[in-house]
């Protein structure tokens, strides 16, 4: 049983962040400065140390988070979140019955079995360092009393177990779940006119049946379910933006390199900023809470890197043909196997526990559907099907001095694939895929689940790491990844599915045109609100009109706008009304109003996706030229009018009859939510942190996405979670901003200081060089080995 949130000390559950304590666990000791922002500075004399250190300020900052995390990957969120009905009750278990079926813990404890010394010392002595401060006596968040539950001590492997979950829905399962549901609902051939390419494989995909066509629906349904409990996976439009200029393109002849992280917005902010120094390495940068080192963001004063998320394919869904019912088998080109079984126990808090049955075939764990039914869903998955070694490359990467020697510490990085881009201080730029790239015997799984019996769809090992697309220097001077397709060819295969090119075009503007750059500029581009697509659009309706009455204002205004999304400005709410009628349209057109409810929906975060998608390829025929029709083979000049007229009635019932007091900050701000909020609506937002408005859209370099249904018009549901700037012509003055605070508690005036910052799009100072550092410490704690 839980605390009362009334009686709960929130100002009480902050850590001792001064003075001197004996800890049990280090070599010599360490000392843990903290800056303005709160962020921690931690300077160690060992290695060791230095990672007790990552791992116990962690813990200081988040370590509900990091318990959230974990329960989240081994299954047992519904034992802290409980029954309630608003938030917990079947959300919690169907998340914990997805993540047991997912069995992250198994492969969390085969890669941690598969370590090398080196690499498996430094997450004991992460782990050493957040269960120091797990037992030395400060108090606990209040998320603890609130759902009455006590940290488990926290094993090493745990770290592993956290990566995984933060990343196993970034791949392409749901997508091809959502694509296998839309073929069901609509068939192959309506699909098509909105695909730049047929399907892959499509005739062949799914077996006939009604009992598969069950499953497919039944596995939206338990994603939908556990996407409620686990928000953070389910990325409603996913992508990133980085950008490196080399010298020869900039003012100052010194490359400077820019990322910013999109993902769903969480409360604390999915990424912990912090700054790790002794011997062997001195790193500023941010990582997960409860992972140690930096696998996506960080500098060492010689080489700066980041990452995109590559969208790749790396999952693949077999459905499993079953027979029996007491002892199911599963059918295998020779012959039937009788699959892995056990049963589990989900604990509920406040409720009654749930049993389940946890099963596997030669393809991986079935996640979707029963056995005992005849039909079930497999996934295999490059960070789940054997032990994997990227682990590996994280120590190596803080001790590389030059791009290339960057590139070759990826070597054995498995999930997720990425865009890793990185700069140096001998002027270098590169790109690189990195990231385990299986190698299919079809085509066929490239969309859609595939028949598991056949032995015709299986992985015939991997891309050599020699063939992953990489580049250092590029001629064009500089480098740019929004999601984008990697290459022009097929070969190496990475995807067929990439995010849409909007953010890439408008990248592909600011730098692709030659001219030298001031760095200031390039950085500026972290804020930049411009629409691609928009422009597009208005060139479009330019051809059309002039129409009368509600028609014609929306069309006024849209072909008078420059396609700047600014958080001041009218034309964004118009024109977010008007790019959902035009998918509503042609969508009901093509396939239906059921079709076009499902897909907008929403109840699969992939079919937003679906969505982004198909608006990309119809804005990518607009280029350049006149179309007359719709992928619905509707002609343009008669959906107009009515989509324009729709979208001013819906723009002035949102925001009042006055066009001019329109503004789109009003309606387009962040609304994140505590995942306990819900659970306990005495709390009253307590636990929230404030809204913040911003421009953009989920086409734009400032990308801020909104959901498709309307429901929430127009809530933020996917932003930039964190932003890095490193211009090599002042080096040692990066700076770097998140939308929340260093801290995980919402007590303290860190919970969300830099929330401003980053709403105006600027930096907080990342402090590297000593005198920087003592120049903005507000606490110190030294940490000194206890004798036991």
């Amino acid at each position: 049983m839980g605390a009362s949130p009334q009686n709960i000390d929130f100002a009480a559950a902050i850590p001792e962040l001064d003075g001197a304590r004996d800890v049990a666990g280090l070599d010599h000791g360490v000392t843990i400065r903290r800056d303005s922002y709160g962020i921690a500075h931690i300077t160690a004399s060992t290695e060791a140390d230095a990672w007790f250190a990552q791992g116990y300020a962690a813990a200081q900052d988040r370590s509900w988070q990091m318990e959230c995390d974990r329960r989240r990957a081994l299954g047992t969120w519904a034992e802290a979140a409980g029954a309630d009905a608003r938030f917990a009750g079947t959300r919690a278990v169907a998340a914990d019955i997805l993540a047991r079926r997912l069995r992250l813990h198994e492969a969390a404890q085969a890669d941690w079995r598969a370590m090398s010394h080196d690499t498996r010392a430094m997450f004991e002595a992460y782990a050493h360092g957040i269960n120091a401060f797990l037992q030395g006596g400060d108090p606990l968040p209040v998320e603890f009393q609130l759902c009455g539950i006590e940290p488990a001590p926290w094993e090493p492997w745990h770290s592993l177990a956290l990566f995984k979950v933060r990343h196993v829905l970034m791949g392409q399962w749901e997508l091809k779940l959502a694509y296998a549901q839309l073929a069901l609902r609509a068939g192959v051939d309506s699909i098509q006119p909105f695909e730049a390419d047929s399907p892959p494989g499509s005739t062949v995909i799914l077996p006939p049946g009604a009992k598969v066509s069950a499953l497919v629906d039944q596995a939206g349904a338990d994603i939908r379910a556990a996407a409620e409990s686990l928000g953070f996976l389910g990325e409603v439009q996913a992508g990133s933006n980085s950008w490196a200029v080399h010298g020869s393109r900039t003012t100052t002849g010194k490359p400077i390199i820019c990322n910013d992280s999109h993902r769903a917005l969480d409360v604390p902010s999915v990424y912990w900023q912090v700054h790790v120094s002794c011997p062997a390495f001195d790193v500023s940068g941010a990582t997960f809470p409860g992972v140690p080192a930096f696998p996506h963001f960080g500098y060492n004063g010689h080489v700066a890197w980041n990452i995109t998320h590559t969208q790749a394919d790396y999952q693949d869904l077999y459905i499993e043909h079953f027979h029996g019912n007491d002892a199911p088998r599963y059918q295998a080109p020779d012959g039937w196997h009788a699959p892995e079984y056990r049963p589990e126990r989900i604990n509920v808090r406040d409720g009654e526990p749930v049993d389940i049955e946890i099963w596997g075939t030669e393809h991986g764990p079935i996640v979707h559907g029963d056995p005992r039914q005849g039909y079930a869903i497999a996934l295999r998955y490059t960070a789940t099907d054997r032990p994997g070694r990227q682990w590996e490359c994280l120590r190596p990467m803080l001790h590389a001095r030059t791009v290339e020697e960057l590139h070759e510490t990826q070597r054995e990085w498995v999930d997720p694939v990425n865009s890793l881009v990185s700069a140096d201080t001998r002027g270098n730029i590169g790109f690189l895929c990195r990231g385990r790239l299986p190698v299919r015997t079809s085509r066929a799984a490239r969309r859609m689940p595939v028949p598991g019996w056949t032995g015709e769809h299986e992985w015939g090992g991997d891309v050599p790491f020699e063939s992953h697309p990489q580049s250092i220097n590029p001629p064009e001077g500089f480098v740019a990844t929004a999601n984008q397709r990697v290459i022009d060819s097929d070969e190496p295969y990475i995807s067929s599915f990439w995010a849409p090119p909007s953010r890439a075009d408008r990248l592909g503007e600011l730098l692709g045109n030659g001219d030298t750059l001031d760095p200031s500029a390039v950085a500026a581009m972290q804020g930049d609100t411009t629409s691609v697509p928009a422009k597009r659009w208005i060139a479009h309706l330019q051809r059309f009109g002039p129409y009368s009455d509600d028609a014609e204002r929306a069309r006024a205004m849209l072909v008078g706008w420059d396609g700047d999304l600014h958080p001041a400005s009218a034309e964004p709410l118009l024109y977010a009304y008007f790019r959902r009628g035009v998918m509503r349209s042609v969508v009901t057109a093509a396939l239906g109003a059921e079709t076009w409810d499902w897909l907008s929906s929403e109840t699969m975060p992939s079919t937003g996706r679906i969505l982004a998608h198909w608006l990309a390829n119809i804005v990518a025929g607009l280029q350049g030229r006149f179309i007359e029709k719709t992928p619905a083979s509707q002609p343009w000049a008669d959906v107009l009018p009515t989509v324009l007229t729709e979208a001013w009635q819906a723009a002035a019932t949102k925001a009042g009859p006055d066009s001019a007091a329109w503004r789109w900050a009003d309606h387009h701000a962040t609304a994140a939510r505590h995942p306990l909020s819900f659970a306990f609506p005495g709390l009253d937002g307590a636990l929230d942190p404030p809204p913040a408005a911003v421009g953009g859209d989920s086409d734009t370099l400032q990308c801020a996405g909104t959901s498709w249904s309307g429901a929430n018009d127009f809530a933020i549901t996917l932003l930039s979670v964190y932003r890095q700037v490193v211009d090599f012509a002042d080096a040692d003055h990066p700076g770097y901003v998140i939308p929340g605070g260093v801290s995980g508690l919402p007590s303290t005036h860190h919970f969300s200081d830099q929330l401003g910052h980053w709403q105006r799009h600027e930096r907080i100072p990342m402090h590297r060089l000593p005198a920087d550092v003592a120049g903005d410490t507000r606490h110190t704690l030294a940490l000194h080995p206890r004798g036991d």
